[in-house]
């Protein structure tokens, strides 16, 4: 609950996390806000960061900022994968992953399954540059639940982004066990996943029972750490997963991947150093080995 003596001050937002942290967020203009059949869906103008993409009162992206979290979501499994041709894409609304993804010419087929057909409306209307991305004819998007549609698939992906809100509530059906069994199911022997798990600090009880639950489908697992400038604790937490080494890349070898002209984030220094784990990262990764409760 926000505290009320907040709520009286003008074109300021309050992105609260417990009772003692929150962010805030000084505006212009807010140039929407709706109310979805799911969600709240704001989009506010800011002097300095351009526009900010806030749901349920949680910041997804800022103008400035979202290349960073978009360009470790693709390319740390595109670099990994130089065979992947079918790629599936769970959320992810606002087109980023997707824009990314086109920057390989050899993917032949690309479905996004978004649950909110607003967040689509919302962002071809105001972050064009990434939702654009939506109407390659490389790109099937289906309005659906993510999670329906990979039980239910005929066809099967070389690489799987889950590009979601955090897992709480109903999205926790995204790092349960039967999830990742039918992602493994979905994937070719040798595919990957990729997923946003939160962050390590903030959130350890979802980060230890995702990777407990996505290492019983997955034999190679890793966090993925990224500094997100404008997400709660800055450094969060990617999971990469594959049924096999073969491209399960922590390291991507000489002469493996042809650097992407125009990236600002992403280069194969980058790609290693983000599984390097600091020691309290360390220690939940340890723990989710063992089970996925966190006990403080």
């Amino acid at each position: 609950m926000i505290d009320p003596r907040l709520l009286e001050k003008k074109n300021v937002a309050y992105e609260e996390h417990d009772p003692s942290y929150g962010a805030v967020y000084i505006y212009e203009a807010k140039l929407a806000s709706i109310r979805s059949k799911y969600q709240k869906i704001e989009v506010l103008q800011t002097k300095n960061h351009g526009k900010i993409l806030l749901i349920d009162d949680f910041m997804m992206l800022t103008e400035d900022s979202e290349f960073i979290y978009h360009e470790m979501m693709v390319h740390v499994p595109l670099a990994s994968h130089p065979l992947a041709k079918r790629i599936l894409v769970i959320g992810g609304g606002d087109g980023g992953v997707v824009r990314e993804l086109l920057k390989y010419p050899r993917l032949q087929r690309i479905v996004l399954v978004e649950i909110d057909e607003e967040v689509i409306k919302i962002c071809r209307q105001f972050f064009p540059e990434m939702s654009c991305s939506l109407s390659d004819p490389r790109v099937e998007v289906i309005i659906g639940d993510g999670v329906e549609y990979v039980r239910d698939a005929k066809e099967g992906f070389d690489v799987l982004i889950i590009d979601s809100t955090d897992p709480f509530g109903v999205a926790e059906l995204l790092i349960s066990p039967e999830f990742y069994q039918a992602c493994r199911t979905l994937l070719a022997e040798e595919g990957l996943l990729m997923q946003q798990v939160a962050s390590p600090f903030f959130t350890p009880d979802i980060f230890v029972k995702a990777f407990h639950n996505m290492r019983k489908a997955f034999s190679f697992a890793s966090p993925v750490l990224v500094p997100a400038p404008f997400y709660v604790s800055s450094d969060w937490s990617l999971g990469l997963a594959s049924g096999s080494d073969r491209f399960f890349k922590k390291e991507i070898p000489e002469g493996y991947w042809n650097p992407i002209p125009g990236l600002k984030y992403y280069n194969p220094d980058v790609h290693r150093a983000s599984f390097a784990l600091p020691n309290f990262v360390q220690e939940l990764w340890d723990r989710s080995l063992q089970s996925p409760e966190f006990a403080r």
